[in-house]
């Protein structure tokens, strides 16, 4: 996962928890009824599970743009390394070629010399 990522993440998460316990301890601090503050607890507890929500929300589309920016990246570097790939197919094709090359001209310069060197020997 990325660095982004990682601290949007962090962020969401700090976020959420310091909402739910600054809520919770306000409420608790409250001088309020049992009652009165039990209906604060319910309705803080509803207002954080759709920040919660929203938070998740936002994180998929956030997820889903980096895998559209990937899936973009993707189709754009597969040319490139097909043809990169087909680029050393053929370099190698051309060592290939000039080591065939170069053996042909070394067989013919010693069979020159043995002719040269060894005629009429076994």
């Amino acid at each position: 996962m990325c660095n982004h990522c990682n601290s949007s993440n962090s962020f969401i998460k700090g976020a959420v928890f310091g909402a739910a316990a600054g809520a919770i301890l306000g409420i608790l601090f409250a001088p309020e009824s049992g009652e009165k503050t039990r209906k604060r607890i319910k309705s803080e507890s509803e207002k954080l599970k759709y920040r919660g929500l929203e938070a998740l929300e936002d994180a998929k589309e956030k997820i889903q743009e980096a895998e559209g920016k990937l899936d973009e990246l993707k189709r754009e570097a597969e040319p490139i390394i097909e043809n990169a790939i087909e680029d050393v197919e053929d370099t190698g094709e051309d060592i290939k070629e000039s080591i065939v090359e170069t053996a042909e001209r070394i067989g013919e310069k010693a069979k020159h010399l043995k002719n040269k060197y060894f005629r009429g020997t076994k």
